[in-house]
């Protein structure tokens, strides 16, 4: 399930936890959520490459893409899961959210 091991360049990737993708700060330095980015759950952006960021004492895989406006960001790889993951996922959800008995 790592992107960052599984997909190359121009590959779709997909989003399995909502964040905010771009930060934009108000005049008070708080978040501005109404001219933030945010990627939703099945949202769809193209995989660049990946990093290691240290913050403190841990590390962590960090995975560029470019979104659907075309700019290009970044973050953590736990948000992300390979196009063929993605579609099995949907596959088992499919089949797993039938009424009891119909199965």
């Amino acid at each position: 399930m790592s992107v960052s091991n599984e997909c190359r360049k121009g590959d779709s990737i997909y989003i399995i936890e909502s964040f905010i993708s771009k930060v934009v700060l108000d005049h008070d330095k708080c978040i501005d959520l109404s001219k933030s980015k945010t990627l939703n759950v099945g949202d769809s952006v193209i995989y660049l490459d990946w990093s290691l960021k240290s913050v403190g004492d841990n590390l962590f895989y960090i995975i560029e893409y470019r979104d659907q406006y075309g700019e290009e960001l970044e973050a953590t790889e736990t948000y992300f899961v390979s196009e063929e993951v993605w579609n099995n996922l949907q596959r088992y959800f499919e089949e797993h959210n039938q009424p009891y008995g119909a199965r």
